[in-house]
């Protein structure tokens, strides 16, 4: 049976050795103008200046997982929680709730057929950045089914394969995999 072809990003599904929806975020600063639009689900980076913005490359060292953001409309000047960043905001309050756990495992969709047992353990990269949708937030992220490895500079490590009966058919692309970062800004010791 083929795979739903909905993506959805990171999806936070539970933490190492705990139970399912255990993770935790934390509040990071998105600088007042970033251009770039970040969707719930997208992996972030952590920028020298101290604000996150989009972490769309492949070897990337990730802070966490971007899921929603509040910040002061400049239009409307009411408090404004969204799902997602949408860029250019010009405001000095943008606050991003980042799951930004080291060991936060997360459920996300490969973008080919090369998934299965056999990556559990290997590490792969995001694939071609692809904005999310405006209509509800959500990410558009997949992983890049062609970059299994295990080359330590990639972004993911697999972790295990999902339990969604709908998403694992792993002859066929968008299967679901359970990924935690293996380039994680918390657990490097060098500082940005």
């Amino acid at each position: 049976m083929a795979n739903i072809n909905s993506i959805f990003g990171f999806r936070s599904v539970k933490k190492v050795g705990a139970g399912y929806n255990a993770s935790a975020q934390n509040e990071y600063v998105i600088a007042n103008g970033e251009s770039s639009a970040i969707y719930q689900g997208d992996p972030v980076v952590l920028n020298a200046n101290g604000s996150i913005s989009v972490g769309s490359s492949a070897g990337a060292e990730l802070i966490g997982i971007f899921n929603g953001c509040f910040y002061t409309d400049p239009t409307t000047q009411k408090p404004t929680y969204s799902n997602f960043y949408p860029g250019g905001i010009a405001a000095d309050d943008i606050v991003a709730n980042v799951i930004d756990d080291p060991n936060a495992l997360f459920e996300v969709k490969i973008d080919d057929t090369n998934g299965g047992q056999a990556q559990v353990g290997s590490n792969a990269n995001i694939a071609t950045y692809s904005a999310g949708s405006t209509r509800d937030g959500v990410s558009n992220v997949s992983l890049d089914g062609s970059s299994f490895t295990t080359n330590a500079a990639a972004n993911f490590r697999v972790v295990s394969l999902s339990t969604d009966p709908d998403n694992s058919d792993y002859a066929s692309a968008n299967a679901s995999i359970i990924v935690k970062i293996n380039l994680h800004s918390l657990t490097d010791s060098t500082g940005v």
